[in-house]
């Protein structure tokens, strides 16, 4: 699916040791440096790129800050495979099921797949895990993208944020945080071709796809759309929120 789109210039193993990783030079410029139009383009390239290598292949680019994502005739082209990590594939079910549970609100089963992350201990406590975590994740999803947003919405549950961070067992695996840093700056350059982008909203339909073949049709048969969650793309952060959930079932 990504054939013709994605580019990684070729290793000189010539010149290539256990230290060293030489490849051949690509000209081009950064994609984060590109016109909006560019950059809309290729980001949704960028996010299938990355969601290939995190929930299919289990091996992933983990440093594609600007420098290391150039765009060449047409291509989006990875650099510098100096930091490459790898996740089982317990991890790769659980982070596909993971995001197609956060966009549904699935709370419960979310609970499950933080578990399985590791991010939440096996014997960790639903009832009293849960209901700051809702709070806290819609919050989150009604700003979108938008990090001024964000802070506003998170300052008004300062409270449930304290007791997320600081009271919850919540423990980050090594590699979690490297993915999450590939991901955020993938988000960033995004940003810049439209202000409105959600990195959740843009992985969903992927991970909707992954999670189908994990979960089953039936399992899954209830779940918003990969034609739903494209076309909430489209729209403002308030009017995806709506989509996503109603105050109502916040609670």
């Amino acid at each position: 699916r990504l054939q013709g789109k994605v580019y990684v210039p070729k290793v000189c193993r010539e010149l290539t040791a256990r230290r060293v990783l030489a490849t051949e030079w690509v000209d081009g410029p950064r994609l984060a440096d590109c016109s909006p139009e560019v950059i809309r383009s290729l980001v949704p390239v960028g996010v299938d790129c990355f969601l290939t290598q995190l929930l299919d292949m289990g091996v992933f680019h983990s440093d594609p800050h600007p420098g290391n994502l150039l765009v060449s005739r047409g291509r989006l082209v990875l650099i510098d495979f100096g930091l490459v990590a790898e996740i089982g594939q317990l991890s790769m079910r659980s982070m596909a099921t993971a995001t197609v549970h956060l966009i549904s609100a699935d709370y419960e089963a979310l609970f499950d797949d933080l578990i399985s992350l590791e991010l939440l201990p096996a014997d960790a406590d639903r009832q009293k895990v849960l209901p700051p975590l809702k709070r806290v994740l819609h919050q989150g999803m009604r700003a979108g993208a938008d990090l001024k947003r964000r802070a506003k919405n998170f300052q008004s549950i300062s409270d449930d944020l304290n007791v997320v961070f600081y009271e919850l067992p919540f423990q980050v695996p090594e590699y979690f945080a490297l993915i999450t840093r590939a991901l955020a700056v993938l988000e960033g350059i995004a940003l810049a071709g439209d202000r409105e982008f959600d990195i959740f909203w843009a992985a969903y339909p992927f991970a909707l796809s992954r999670a189908r073949s994990i979960l089953g049709s039936r399992q899954t048969a209830g779940l918003l759309s990969a034609a739903a969650a494209t076309a909430a793309q489209k729209m403002t952060a308030e009017e995806r929120t709506a989509l996503w959930h109603s105050p109502a079932q916040l609670l």
